[in-house]
């Protein structure tokens, strides 16, 4: 992996930090440290009905819920819903029907927290944590009836068939006349229930009301975050050769920190490894708390005209 720093002067007489320039990041990257490739699911703000047996119009309808979030419309991914019609299924629609591929990633909410680590496991009868609105708010509370959300499918991710206690989207279209009843999902379940809970019918045939409810949407793989790099942002002198720097990086992520004569840090014998004697390990590294901040005391070694921290 290539590792990355920033070097900050610090001669005797001026310290003077140059920061990096960090990627701005949407809020909707996960929150438990994880930089990889990953998709986000979240409920629709927006209702819409059961009654079309084309998937199309469902990826449709939660689309163009995303694009009212501005943080989702930032990402400029592909959504889809989480539902199922009488010949597409949840986990096909998604693409989280395979296993040990590009498309088998960590499963988020749009607050950062981890729903399922692949594919397996969110289809094996339970996720992590509820599944939470677009906008970052919580869709229900577990046991309530409030934010009923038409899925019309199984918690293995298969499409419910047609039944007395629930069938999958669009069901009730069958030429009859006859209205059925699709299954649902109530906000705020971790088990089978966030995605196959009771049902209820998609609208009277006399009078052509449909019923609305709340839709699940999910991403597609999004690309891993870019790591920051790291930003010695101040350093002060504390007298005796001692000096105390203030590091911002990743969160909880391991810093080493060299001096040099020169701007030159290849490896070499002016390159000096600093020895951290308060707020790190009593080595040359140091762990920045959950927010990415360190402060550190060190001496300064050899010619140390220059002060770099170097991160993963």
């Amino acid at each position: 992996m290539k590792k990355r720093h920033i070097t900050l002067f610090t001669a005797i007489a001026a310290a003077a930090a140059f920061a990096s320039t960090a990627q701005a990041a949407p809020i909707v990257t996960p929150g438990d440290g994880y930089e990889g490739p990953y998709r986000l699911a979240f409920v629709t703000n927006g209702e819409y009905g059961a009654k079309s047996q084309v998937i199309a119009d469902y990826n449709t309808f939660v689309s163009d819920e995303a694009a009212l979030v501005s943080e989702l419309a930032a990402l400029g991914a592909t959504w889809n819903c989480i539902g199922s019609t009488g010949t597409v299924s949840a986990k096909v629609n998604t693409g989280t029907d395979s296993t040990g591929d590009a498309n088998d990633v960590p499963i988020y909410t749009t607050t950062g927290l981890r729903v399922a680590d692949d594919n397996a496991d969110l289809w094996d009868g339970s996720i992590a944590t509820p599944v939470y609105f677009g906008d970052g708010t919580v869709a229900g509370v577990e046991g309530g009836a409030q934010e009923q959300t038409w899925t019309g499918t199984e918690s293995d991710g298969s499409s419910r068939p047609v039944g007395g206690d629930g069938s999958y989207l669009g069901a009730g279209d069958g030429g009859d006349g006859t209205a059925r009843y699709i299954t649902l999902a109530r906000g705020g379940y971790t088990d089978g229930n966030w995605i196959e809970g009771p049902s209820d019918h998609d609208g009277t045939p006399d009078n052509n009301r449909t019923y609305t409810k709340h839709f699940m949407a999910m991403s597609a793989v999004i690309s891993g975050t870019t790591p920051a790099d790291p930003e010695i942002t101040s350093i002060t002198s504390l007298g005796g050769g001692n000096f105390e720097l203030t590091l911002k990086g990743d969160p909880s992520t391991s810093y080493e920190f060299y001096s040099s004569a020169t701007l030159d840090f290849t490896l070499g014998s002016t390159l000096v490894p600093l020895t951290v004697i308060l707020g790190g390990g009593g080595g040359t590294d140091v762990t920045t708390d959950g927010s990415g901040d360190a402060t550190v005391q060190m001496p300064l070694a050899g010619s140390a005209n220059f002060v770099r921290a170097v991160g993963p």
